[in-house]
């Protein structure tokens, strides 16, 4: 498992239910899903602009809302849009994309984040 400093990455927090943070744990899952709503099309717009030469784009998963959830990070391969969205910069759009439904895939608009290793995240 790799090793990144804190402050040498850009994270993305994602909270999760049980059933999709296992299924990414245990390698079953490699995309995570997130409605086309004015909401987190602000939010994804915002983490993308916190890149700079010196970070590294990860998402950490949070295992439901509890102060002690279980927690883990993994690398971030890009964020794409499904059903013909405006692309902005790490975001774009995809070009051959399977439709997973078994992991949550909605069928409306919605974004799609491409998760690549596992990393810590070291203080």
């Amino acid at each position: 498992m790799d090793e990144i400093k804190r402050d040498k990455c850009a994270i993305l927090s994602l909270v999760l239910k049980g059933k999709w943070y296992d299924m990414i744990e245990h390698g079953g899952k490699r995309e995570e899903y997130r409605a086309a709503t004015k909401y987190w099309c602000r939010r994804l717009y915002n983490w993308d602009a916190k890149f700079t030469a010196h970070t590294t784009p990860v998402v950490e998963f949070r295992r439901g809302y509890a102060s002690n959830a279980p927690r883990m990070a993994y690398w971030c391969f890009g964020i794409s849009t499904v059903t013909g969205m405006k692309p902005y910069g790490y975001i774009y759009l995809p070009t051959d994309k399977t439709h997973h439904p078994e992991w949550g895939e909605p069928e409306k608009p919605h974004f799609f984040i491409r998760l690549g290793g596992r990393v810590k995240i070291v203080d």
